[in-house]
């Protein structure tokens, strides 16, 4: 018997709201690998900033952004004029570069030097006035920095490139944050709401029957302990719910996209199994034996906001619950040091 029977109530809840914020997390990466959403995001970034037209080597005329798309750095398994869900930001400055500097009367002629890349800036039309003066305001500084520095392990235009990838890095979070805004949460709640729904996740009615089952909640009390003393464990799960947003698995090729989404489907199947070892979930016929219709009433009624407390528990996220879960474990004793819970914010 627990010497902290309201403690390892609390723990249990937490552990459970942690494990279906995995399933909810791994289901969100399923549907947006499979919709592409990154991949669009940064497709319609890199047409709306770069919507300026350009002159190809074959005499067509696109976009700077369609142009980029398409160069052969970054086009890679994807198709022409798709993007992938992550454009590499070396690549990203090299296709910016080598379409702004090309010129259609000497097309083998390459720039070579920060001074014609520069003059390549100024002459080029294919580029909006703010962002041509951005660019040459990089490489002023590159100069610069590079005339300062008396050991120089880097190039003016190496300098210059950094800066690039740099400001592309920045405006990257930018696009990660309007994914979230735009697709994760709302696809997170209404995934929430259909997996509550599904395993009939009740927060009033699990926390119930772990108050009046105390092998069962001693059960799933030392499970939730021994995730938080263990760290290596659910490392790997939590860093994959910390970094949803900036994976690339749309640049995949099939069979890749296959064992992603087959690996996030494993995960759900494998924690579902833990979660039904040890609560009752899912719904059955006699919820509503021996009730009249006051009793079905309010039964439903408790019922609804149970399942809304757990599909706003889920919405708080799995990295949440994991810091929660830790600091109760130290708590009781039985956790692990204060400082071993940085381990889960290693890349």
């Amino acid at each position: 018997m627990s010497s902290f029977p309201i403690l390892d109530l609390v723990a249990g809840m937490i552990f459970i709201y942690f494990l279906l914020s995995i399933i909810v997390s791994s289901a969100l990466e399923i549907v947006i690998t499979m919709g592409r959403y990154r991949a669009k995001m940064l497709e319609q970034w890199l047409l709306s900033i770069f919507n300026k037209e350009l002159t190809l080597y074959n005499g067509s005329v696109v976009s700077l952004g369609k142009a980029i798309l398409d160069h052969c750095s970054i086009t890679a398994l994807s198709k022409p004029g798709q993007s992938n869900a992550y454009i590499n930001p070396k690549d990203f400055t090299s296709a910016l570069i080598e379409k702004i500097s090309f010129d259609p009367a000497t097309p083998r002629l390459i720039a070579g030097t920060l001074g014609q890349i520069e003059t390549a800036i100024q002459n080029t039309t294919a580029l909006p006035i703010d962002l041509q003066r951005v660019l040459l305001s990089y490489a002023n500084e590159a100069r610069q920095t590079y005339a300062s520095v008396t050991t120089r392990t880097l190039s003016e235009l190496d300098i210059f490139k950094g800066k690039i990838e740099d400001w592309y890095n920045s405006n990257m979070e930018r696009v990660g944050g309007a994914l979230k805004t735009k697709y994760t949460r709302r696809f997170t709640f209404w995934i929430s709401v259909v997996a509550v729904g599904f395993l009939n996740a009740d927060s009033i009615s699990i926390a119930t029957y772990l108050y009046n089952n105390p092998e069962a909640r001693i059960k799933l009390a030392e499970q939730s302990y021994a995730s938080a003393s263990d760290s290596l464990m659910f490392k790997k799960k939590v860093t994959q719910a910390l970094t949803t947003a900036d994976k690339k698995a749309d640049s995949a090729t099939v069979e890749e996209l296959n064992k992603i989404i087959i690996a996030n489907y494993q995960d759900i199947k494998g924690i579902k199994a833990t979660l039904e070892d040890t609560i009752p979930l899912g719904w059955n016929k006699g919820m509503f034996a021996g009730k009249d219709s006051s009793g079905i009433a309010l039964f439903i009624f408790i019922k609804l906001v149970g399942l809304a407390a757990t599909v706003l528990a889920i919405m708080m996220g799995a990295p949440f619950w994991f810091d929660i879960l830790n600091k109760i474990a130290n708590l009781r004793g039985n956790g692990k040091k204060p400082d071993d819970s940085k381990v889960i914010n290693t890349p």
